[in-house]
């Protein structure tokens, strides 16, 4: 049986959705004993960090983090080794902000097309 709600009051879900996306685009999951996981992007450019069992979560209830990075991990390199900074932005979610939420923000994200900063055309003739 499914179940439909507004996304506004879903709960929190299963991060799995999330891990299979990211799996899916060809990011590499590596979690620590404690259960706290990073998702590496290929090339290393962008990283997404969950972490239940983390200080940060206890104290600011962040408990999923998407940071993109200005370099690229050199071939050869660990992808683990992406340090915390430099990076160009961050976005982070709560632990009740709905998987499929963090799921939709990361499809775009990864998607091939990237995003088309083209200006839109005008509808029409711009009144003077």
């Amino acid at each position: 049986m499914t179940t439909h709600v507004p996304a506004f009051q879903a709960d929190e879900g299963e991060p799995k959705v999330v891990f299979d996306l990211l799996h899916k685009a060809g990011w590499v999951a590596h979690a620590d004993p404690s259960a706290n996981t990073q998702v590496v992007a290929p090339g290393g450019q962008a990283r997404l960090v969950f972490q239940p069992e983390s200080a940060e979560y206890a104290n600011t209830d962040v408990l999923w983090k998407v940071e993109a990075v200005t370099f690229a991990v050199p071939k050869g390199q660990a992808l683990m080794a992406v340090p915390a900074k430099p990076r160009t932005w961050s976005a982070t979610f709560s632990g009740e902000v709905p998987v499929e939420l963090i799921a939709a923000f990361l499809e775009r994200l990864v998607s091939p097309e990237g995003i088309d900063r083209t200006p839109p055309e005008p509808d029409g003739p711009v009144a003077a």
